[in-house]
């Protein structure tokens, strides 16, 4: 799943905690940097994504209802500030 221009990083970092599964994030060479391992905590984060703004990210769930969970938040963020 691709997300697009995430204003609150902290916030939706700490939401991407909540995953029961996995999430891996997906860099520009198409390599797979595993976030959470399916418990509570981000395992590694690259410190640029913590503060600021991201244009552009790419994700991967393997729990479906993670990612349902993440698209629920985002669509309420985006209604939320519209």
């Amino acid at each position: 799943m691709k997300v697009y221009n995430i204003t609150n990083t902290r916030e939706f970092f700490n939401k991407l905690s909540a995953c029961k599964g996995s999430v891996e994030l997906v860099d520009e060479n198409g390599l797979h940097l595993e976030l959470t391992h399916g418990r509570e905590g981000l395992e590694i984060l690259p410190f640029s994504y913590m503060y600021g703004t991201i244009d552009q990210m790419e994700l991967v769930f393997r729990d479906p209802q993670d990612c349902a969970m993440i698209v629920t938040y985002l669509m309420n963020k985006r209604k939320a500030s519209a």
